[in-house]
């Protein structure tokens, strides 16, 4: 019997290899196709439509709507008076401020105001004739005499600066004025905390970030916020420029790469499962945080685990689904016993500037300080196409996996996960953030990578391959895979995408069948659908059920659907979905943001 069933292996993987080759063979008549009929290119290749426009203060912009873009480009420089022509002076409401506060600037309007008159935010030592030189802006109206900033702390003094058009507004910027310094209460105020599943279900990663090393991290814990009785150092790690791929990510500047400061970490053991436990993280000498409290997981599958999960969400309140979601997401783990969070890719947008990142972690500080925030890497993470040294993954080539029928693009703008690693942890089964997996309660919760190479042949698949056979469904009766981009979905794809859905299917979506995995979860279009439990694209009764929860916040697709018997329920909203589970019962429900109401849901009983 074993050398039939082996040979029947060998002939399925040639079946698959011909199936493969035959999808590369349809691929390139499509793409040839579209030049012949004058096609857009953008339609032949990953189109960017994720470029960074937005500011990491809460500015809200297009694509190439800055300040006055024909004068910031030109080759002979910005002119600036030689004195500060101060029409009135910029006042602050502050000149101190804490992360994610507001500060309010005030002045007198001018008598005439260009349309591209601004106010940026800009580090102090940015020349004052560097106009453009800005981490963020808003166009100053006519006749508008304030506006509010949403702070970060991006760990050095600040200012903010008046620049208007000269020579009825044809010519260059002057300086009009400037405010005085601001700067963090705090330099080494403790920020960006978070939590994260160690390898054990008794351990808990706690992270924040300083803007000093000097001091070993610490975490003080207790089971009561007013006993703080456990004691925990960690770990310090940062990064530069020079560390990662290519790109603008290598480049320093106020809209590329700035100094990240310095990430702690540190991991909390013996911990009760379903215990609530209260914490704070800083040092003595540099300050300690608020106090903070989390429920860790459940060691067995007889109790309840309510999970939130959801992709692509970017940064608020700049993109308005983002600022819904973060809202809708933080009332519910304030309000619920939520067990964890899944993000599964396209995190910050960040793509190579540093300051989004710190906007970011800022704003799901409410969220992660409570819940640990498991990720897994998207495109906007990791796509690149060399620097292949520095690739943290550890995949082969200048810029990893980069199959001809794929649109894997240079979509991190060069950070090739560097900061996603850096900043984020979880359970060291895998590689890195790139695949793992983790139980929790009466699930087993698996992420795999889209990104890097998921054929028979990779570390990868070998990886998948073993980790589901060795689940106890017994011990977890649920298994829940997630990665970024899409293995199902009936919105109109462009050519790349549908070819790496098609071999997602062919290589990945078998393995899940036969391990008999409960549910899909994927992102990577801004939109949600949800299948029929299935296989190879027909409903059947012991099939996998796919969910595409792409609508956290990054945009909307706007692409029409075909219509696929498989498909249940889809639509373009903003929204959230959260899983509640026990062993025989698992509910997955999707929320819209517009009015928390439930758009879809459904139901599987073992």
């Amino acid at each position: 019997m074993e050398p039939e069933i082996e040979t029947a292996a060998i002939i399925v993987d040639i079946n698959d290899q011909t199936r493969e080759s035959q999808l590369v063979e349809q691929n390139q008549r499509e793409k040839d196709r579209a030049v012949e009929n004058e096609v857009n290119p953008v339609f032949l290749q990953f189109s960017d439509q994720h470029l960074n426009a937005n500011g990491p203060f809460g500015k809200r912009h297009t694509i190439n709507s800055e300040p006055s873009p024909y004068a910031c480009n030109r080759s002979d420089g910005i002119l600036s008076s030689s004195t500060i022509m101060t029409i009135s002076s910029l006042n602050i409401s502050a000149t101190t401020y804490s992360s994610n506060e507001q500060i309010i600037v005030t002045w007198t309007p001018l008598s005439t105001s260009c349309k591209d008159d601004f106010i940026g935010v800009y580090f102090v030592e940015i020349p004052l004739n560097t106009v453009c030189g800005y981490f963020d802006y808003e166009f100053v109206k006519d006749q508008q005499s304030s506006m509010s900033w949403q702070m970060v702390n991006l760990r050095r003094p600040l200012e903010f600066r008046y620049y208007s058009r000269d020579q009825t507004c044809l010519g260059n910027y002057s300086l009009i004025a400037k405010s005085p310094i601001i700067q963090p209460i705090n330099y080494n105020e403790p920020t960006h905390i978070h939590l994260a599943y160690g390898d054990r279900i008794d351990q808990m990663f706690v992270s924040y970030l300083t803007n000093s090393s000097q001091y070993a991290p610490q975490c003080q814990y207790g089971l009561t916020s007013s006993s703080l009785n456990f004691h925990q150092n960690g770990t310090t790690t940062t990064y530069t420029a020079s560390d990662m791929c290519e790109g603008k990510a290598n480049e320093w500047g106020p809209q590329t790469f700035i100094d990240p400061g310095f990430m702690h970490t540190i991991l909390l053991e013996g911990l009760r499962p379903s215990t609530t436990y209260f914490y704070r993280v800083g040092t003595d000498a540099h300050g300690w945080s608020s106090i903070y409290s989390f429920t860790n997981r459940p060691a067995n599958k007889d109790e309840v685990v309510y999970m939130i999960a959801y992709g692509d969400m970017g940064l608020s309140p700049v993109e308005p689904g983002a600022k819904s979601t973060i809202n809708r997401v933080t009332e519910r783990v304030t309000s619920r016993n939520v067990t964890c969070l899944l993000h599964i890719g396209d995190i910050s947008y960040a793509r190579g500037v540093g300051a989004q990142w710190d906007a970011f972690m800022t704003q799901i500080q409410p969220i992660a300080a409570h819940v640990p925030y498991m990720v897994g890497i998207g495109n906007h993470e990791y796509d690149h196409e060399t620097g292949g040294d520095k690739d943290p993954s550890g995949a082969l080539g200048p810029g990893g996996f980069r199959p001809g029928w794929g649109d894997y693009g240079t979509d991190s703008g060069g950070e090739c996960a560097v900061p996603m690693v850096h900043r984020f942890h979880s359970p060291s089964n895998g590689n890195s953030l790139f695949w793992y997996s983790f139980d929790v309660g009466p699930i087993h919760i698996v992420y795999y990578s889209t990104e890097h190479d998921f054929r028979y042949t990779s570390p990868q698949y070998t990886w998948l391959e073993k980790d589901l056979g060795s689940v106890n469904r017994s011990r977890t009766p649920w298994i829940i895979v997630g990665a970024h981009r899409q293995m199902y979905t009936s919105e109109n794809d462009t050519i790349g995408e549908n070819q790496i859905k098609l071999m997602l299917q062919l290589y990945l979506e078998p393995l899940f069948y036969e391990y008999h995995v409960d549910v899909n979860l994927f992102a990577h279009r801004h939109s949600y659908e949800r299948t029929c439990p299935m296989f190879q694209q027909k409903c059947v009764s012991d099939g996998i059920t796919h969910v595409l929860i792409g609508m956290a916040g990054q945009n909307l697709d706007s692409d029409s659907y075909s219509t696929v018997e498989w498909s249940k329920y889809h639509d373009q909203q903003f929204g959230y979905t959260t899983i509640f589970a026990n062993q025989t019962y698992l509910h997955l429900t999707y929320y819209h943001d517009s009015d928390d109401n439930i758009a879809d849901e459904f139901i599987i009983e073992k």
